[in-house]
């Protein structure tokens, strides 16, 4: 585990911890968590990948001056190295910060909070403080955010818009994936560039089928070889 010293300041005293009337959200908001969060355990754990994939699991933030730690509850994180194995919080001092936080927004939190740039109650600025290396904040309803995506990525000068791509896609530098919102929810594209699943299920009926198409390939192979070999007779 890598070791994080670092700790909120006095000008974060006033940021809020997420509290659970918060964090429940609406059926659309937890629908699109749950994808978000399927489609990352595929790219990642399946894979056999280190990934620790977070879903609404609090961040333990130390603060200076021996002071209660901050503890965020984000939608979704992604901790490049510390496995999956069950956990009820990534800890910053131990673990480090995760390389990747996603925020669904809803009416509640988005504009004070998720996008809030300015303010040290804003999570823009917890994040950018604790070395989050890329935020994405994903508007299922395109209510609040007109693109349905505000992201932002860490640079030695600090966070600066993370821009999608001619494609339509966000490429995570970090974990070699990409996102883009469909309908109400954000699809997670994997490290081959293919459209993720949102169910396990869909996915093993996915690589069953793969694995018989690439079966059928090679018979079929096999027999124009047997009837070239036939043929030259």
């Amino acid at each position: 585990m890598v070791a994080q010293t670092v700790a909120l300041g006095p000008e974060f005293d006033a940021l809020p911890d997420d509290n659970q009337e918060g964090r429940a959200g609406t059926s659309l908001h937890q629908g699109a968590i749950t994808a978000l969060y399927t489609s990352l355990v595929l790219c990642g754990p399946r894979r056999g990948l280190p990934w620790f994939v977070g879903n609404q699991i609090k961040i333990v933030i130390p603060r200076q001056g021996n002071k209660a730690p901050s503890m965020p509850y984000p939608d979704i994180l992604v901790h490049p190295t510390v496995t999956n194995a069950s956990r009820s919080s990534l800890v910053l001092a131990a673990d480090g910060p995760p390389a990747l936080v996603i925020e669904v927004a809803s009416p509640a939190t988005a504009v004070e909070h998720d996008i809030n740039l300015t303010s040290p109650t804003g999570k823009p600025r917890v994040y950018e403080a604790i070395g989050v290396k890329e935020y994405l904040v994903f508007d299922p309803a395109g209510e609040i955010l007109a693109a349905q995506v505000w992201a932002r990525r860490a640079t030695p000068g600090g966070f600066v818009p993370w821009q999608q791509e001619a494609d339509g896609r966000w490429v995570s530098a970090a974990l070699g994936i990409a996102f883009q919102p469909q309908g109400v929810l954000l699809r997670v594209y994997d490290q081959d560039g293919k459209l993720v699943p949102i169910t396990e299920e869909l996915a093993d009926l996915v690589e069953e089928r793969d694995r018989r198409l690439a079966q059928q390939e090679q018979r079929l192979s096999a027999l124009e070889e047997e009837l070239r070999r036939l043929r030259e007779k």
